[in-house]
């Protein structure tokens, strides 16, 4: 089941690193991308080592495998409408394997295993409310955007000429445009 798991896990984040790349040259939000990436290599690379028999490995196998299928459960629930259903599969594999481990094993393995699952969690909320707010701003032009952290809650931003103007709350009615002596402005109502 894990090695299946990592299997899928590999082939999805190739995937979607070429679906991004079809897609946008440069988004604004350029950082979440190689931080999903990375974050699915993470994934991967921790049901990889579940997988080896040194001592070490072994005492930790319930914990990597763990941390492992509730990551790529929570990031495949969120991304279900594009590249979530095989993380989704991912992690219900790893999870499974993660449970099976358990066998035998002290009550005090279940607690290292639901901490690893909340680091997990923790490293994937804290890179998406990171990388969501890391806009990179065109030298020329204006243009603007809006989200929603999972902790901070509802902001937007708006890029003039470079410099980036950052609040909080949601703003859908934004613009800009060009002054007659070539510069870019913002208008804002929000």
């Amino acid at each position: 089941m894990t090695w299946i798991a990592i299997v899928m896990v590999v082939v999805t984040a190739f995937g979607y690193v070429l679906i991004i790349r079809a897609q946008e040259s440069s988004p604004a939000d350029g950082f979440t991308v190689p931080f999903v990436a990375a974050y699915l290599a993470l994934m991967a690379a921790m049901l990889g080592v579940s997988l080896r028999e040194e001592s070490l490995a072994v005492r930790l196998r319930p914990a990597l495998r763990g941390g492992a299928g509730v990551g790529l459960l929570a990031i495949g629930v969120l991304a279900l409408m594009s590249i979530g259903i095989l993380l989704v599969v991912a992690g219900g594999l790893a999870t499974a394997a993660a449970v099976m481990t358990l066998a035998g094993r002290h009550w005090s393995t279940v607690i290292y295993e639901a901490a690893a699952a909340l680091v997990a969690l923790a490293l994937l909320v804290a890179g998406f409310e990171v990388t969501g707010r890391l806009i990179i701003c065109p030298a020329k032009g204006v243009s603007g955007g809006s989200g929603y952290g999972f902790v901070t809650g509802e902001y937007h931003w708006t890029c003039v000429d470079g410099h980036l103007d950052y609040r909080p709350g949601f703003c859908s009615s934004s613009g800009g445009g060009i002054d007659a002596n070539g510069h870019a402005f913002a208008t804002n109502s929000c």
